[in-house]
C-alpha cells in the first residue's frame, strides 16, 4: 500500500492552508491538504516536513496525527501543524489560508473532502438544523406524483409519472404552470383538481424518508435544535405529530406565515431572528437547489439532500442518505 502524508497546517490566526493542484496532475485544479508520498524509512511526520519544504518552502512545527483514511490503495495520514511562513508555489497553481468553514466553498480531491468537511463543521459546530419538508423529511413525492398524474387524467390529459416528478422537483407551482400551458388546462382548475387528489392521502399517512428518524434523534442528542421551513401548509405539522416528532422541533415556518417562497431568504431569516440563532451555527437541509440558495442568501450553510441524484453536480455540499447527515454536520472523521 502506498503511504501519503497530508498536512492540515494553520497560521497564527487559526486559518488552514489549502493548495490547488496544477494542470496535468491527477485531480487537476482541485484543492488539497499539501503533502506527498512517504519514502523508505520515513515516518508520517518526517515525510510531511520534507514534502512541505520541497513543494512550498514551508517549515512547520507541532505536528500530530489527526486521522488516517484509505482511498483505493493509498493510506493517507493527515497531520495537524502550524507555521509562521507564507508558502511559495513551485508545483501548485494556488495556495491560501482559509477559515475552516470556508472550506465548504472549495472542491477538494476525493481523499481530502471528508477531512475538509469535518473540520469545516467543527469550527464553529452546527447547533441548529433547518429542514425542508417534501422530499427531505418526508417521502411525499410518490404521493404528489400520483396526485398530479391523477389530476391531469381526470381532466383528459396524459402525463407520465417521470415527467410529473421531474417538473415538481423544481416546484409544485412550476409543474402546475407548465402542465396547464402544455395541455391547455385552466391553471385554477388543474390546481384545484390536484389538491383534491392529494387530499386522498392524509398527512398522518406521509412516510418519513428512510433513516430520517434516526438522523433527527442523533443530531438532537448531540445538542442540535431542529426547525421546519416549508412552503407546505400546517398539514406538515400534523405529519410531524403523527410521526411522533413534534417534540424534536423547536419552531417552524409554514405557508400560513406568509413569507415569500424560497429561494427568497425571508423565512430563514425570520427563524434566525425569532430564536436568536447565530447564522454561523445553522445549516439548512433541502432537496432542491432553491433550498440551498435560500440558505446562502441568509448567510447560513446549505446542504442539498438528493437521494435520487436528481441534481448531479449541483453544489459542493450534498448528501444522498439521511444516515450521512449526522456524521457530516457533527464534523465526525
Amino acid at each position: 500500500m502506498i503511504r501519503v502524508s497530508a498536512g492540515v497546517i494553520r497560521d497564527r490566526s487559526g486559518k488552514i492552508l489549502i493548495c490547488r493542484r496544477g494542470e496535468g496532475r491527477k485531480n487537476a485544479h482541485l484543492w488539497e491538504f499539501p503533502g506527498g508520498k512517504r519514502e523508505a524509512g520515513e515516518d508520517a511526520a518526517a515525510c510531511l516536513r520534507r514534502e512541505l519544504l520541497e513543494e512550498l518552502s514551508l517549515p512547520v512545527s507541532r505536528l500530530s496525527l489527526l486521522c488516517e483514511r484509505e482511498e483505493g490503495d493509498i493510506l493517507f495520514s493527515f497531520l495537524t501543524g502550524t507555521t509562521d511562513v507564507l508558502p511559495r508555489l513551485t508545483e501548485h497553481e494556488d495556495a491560501r489560508f482559509v477559515a475552516p468553514r470556508q472550506m465548504l466553498d472549495y472542491g477538494f480531491c476525493p481523499a481530502d473532502t471528508p477531512v475538509a468537511r469535518a473540520l469545516a463543521f467543527r469550527e464553529p459546530p452546527i447547533r441548529a438544523v433547518f429542514w425542508d419538508f417534501d422530499g427531505t423529511l418526508f417521502d411525499t413525492y410518490p404521493m404528489m406524483t400520483r396526485a398530479l398524474t391523477g389530476a391531469c387524467a381526470r381532466l383528459g390529459a396524459t402525463v407520465l409519472p417521470e415527467e410529473a416528478l421531474w417538473l415538481m422537483k423544481d416546484s409544485l407551482s412550476h409543474a402546475l404552470s407548465i402542465l396547464s400551458e402544455r395541455h391547455h388546462l385552466p391553471l385554477p382548475l388543474l390546481s384545484g383538481t390536484y389538491h383534491q387528489e392529494a387530499a386522498k392521502t392524509p398527512p398522518v399517512k406521509y412516510p418519513l424518508m428512510p433513516g430520517m428518524r434516526e438522523a433527527l434523534t442523533c443530531l438532537q442528542e448531540a445538542g442540535c435544535r431542529h426547525f421546519l421551513v416549508t412552503h407546505r401548509d400546517r398539514s406538515a405539522l400534523r405529519a410531524l405529530a403523527a410521526a411522533g416528532l413534534s417534540s424534536c422541533f423547536s419552531g417552524w415556518v409554514t405557508e400560513e406565515d406568509g413569507f415569500p417562497r424560497k429561494p427568497d431568504p425571508a423565512s430563514v431569516q425570520h427563524l434566525l431572528r425569532t430564536y436568536a440563532l447565530d447564522p454561523d451555527t445553522v445549516c439548512l437541509v433541502g432537496d432542491r437547489p432553491l433550498d440551498v440558495q435560500a440558505a446562502q442568501a441568509a448567510g447560513i450553510v446549505g446542504c442539498l439532500f438528493d437521494p435520487d441524484r436528481h441534481f448531479p453536480g449541483e453544489g459542493p455540499l450534498r448528501i444522498e442518505t439521511a444516515a450521512a447527515l449526522p456524521p457530516l454536520l457533527l464534523g465526525q472523521l
